[in-house]
């Protein structure tokens, strides 16, 4: 009667793991570590007493680089942006992978102003840097027009830097999107 060899498992498990260490993606060292602690998983079972400590540690050591596969495989996923997003990623963030726009994204919020609407007031200090996305806008120190900042123009980033308070004030010429 030919039986199965227990420490088969194990040499194929460490064959994995030699596969695991030369390959360059992190992904796939992950998921051949997974496939290497699942199949030396028989070799602990199939001993005369039960390995149960290797056991488990082989359990864990597959649900750590499971769940680290999974959350790789959904760093990568393509992602698609919205119309809005790509018109950022155009302006401001050309040589940023879609992912990363997001990230940027998601660190700050979007806002609207209508045709008049003072963004900024003389004498206020900022609290944000924005991007103009849309639209433009209109600098004026009293009666004086300093000049108008358009699409891809950032609003705000000097006063927020040096912490001082606005000496102009910054008016929507149209609606306007950052």
């Amino acid at each position: 009667m030919n039986s199965l060899n227990p420490n088969l498992f194990l040499h194929a498990a460490n064959v994995l793991l030699l596969v695991a260490y030369s390959v360059r993606d992190v992904l796939w060292l992950r998921l051949f570590a997974v496939a290497a602690s699942l199949i030396a998983i028989p070799y602990f079972v199939l001993q005369p007493t039960r390995l149960w400590v290797p056991i488990a540690w082989s359990c864990v050591f597959a649900s750590i680089n499971l769940f680290q596969s999974w959350r790789l495989y959904v760093e990568r996923r393509p992602v698609k942006l919205t119309s809005e997003e790509e018109e950022v990623r155009r302006l401001a963030f050309e040589n940023l992978p879609p992912v990363k726009v997001l990230q940027v994204l998601s660190i700050g919020s979007w806002f609207t102003a209508e045709t008049g609407e003072q963004v900024i007031r003389r004498g206020e200090g900022l609290g944000t840097i924005s991007l103009i996305v849309r639209g433009s806008v209109r600098l004026t120190r009293g009666e004086a027009v300093l000049g108008n900042l358009v699409a891809g123009n950032l609003l705000g980033s000097a006063l927020l830097l040096d912490g001082n308070t606005a000496d102009v004030d910054v008016v929507a010429i149209g609606p306007v999107r950052g």
